[in-house]
């Protein structure tokens, strides 16, 4: 039976064992950069899970025949690269807002809950994607922090600069990026 995701609930990460976390095994990291886009097009680049396995450096590959598009409670095997290696993977569509955001957590990992997170925001002749990514579990007690956050924080940066670059690529943008901005974790 495949693994449901680790969903939170008032605040608490729920375990895969069905105990609530303390909230003290946590790294999170979040960016965003700003494309001289239409939202329509940036929400393709975010939401097809084609596009998602071309700007997500953590994402290996799909596992199965995926839809067109993420929503709501959608499940899709994969497999993620974490910590050198490759591991098989639930992505379950925790939260869903069409056309706005979405969040996928990511379960399968002994030890160890994964949530992406991606968020689109228009205005004028720019749209601002916003990505944050966040590690959850027992297994980080003896992790270090800054070195975990300092991975994360690559790869989500690697993802934003792929962002760029497939919309650079598509012709897309007509001009680069207006920023990429990193916010601590």
């Amino acid at each position: 039976m495949a693994q449901r995701s680790h969903r939170k609930q008032t605040g608490q990460l729920i375990t895969p064992d069905g105990a609530p976390g303390d909230g003290v095994d946590q790294v999170h990291v979040s960016g965003a950069i700003s494309l001289p886009v239409p939202p329509d097009a940036l929400w393709d680049l975010l939401s097809e899970p084609d596009s998602i396995a071309a700007w997500m450096s953590e994402l290996h590959a799909w596992s199965g025949p995926g839809p067109d598009r993420v929503g709501a409670d959608l499940e899709l095997a994969a497999q993620v690269q974490m910590f050198d290696m490759r591991h098989d993977v639930r992505l379950v569509v925790t939260e869903y807002s069409p056309t706005r955001s979405w969040t996928m957590t990511c379960g399968g990992v002994t030890g160890i809950a994964v949530t992406f997170a991606v968020e689109l925001d228009h205005s004028r002749d720019l749209s601002r994607a916003t990505l944050r990514t966040g590690l959850h579990g027992q297994v980080l007690r003896d992790a270090d922090a800054v070195v975990l956050r300092d991975a994360l924080q690559r790869g989500l940066d690697a993802n934003l600069r792929n962002l760029a670059d497939i919309a650079d690529a598509d012709g897309i943008a007509v001009r680069p990026p207006v920023a990429v901005v990193h916010h601590p974790g």
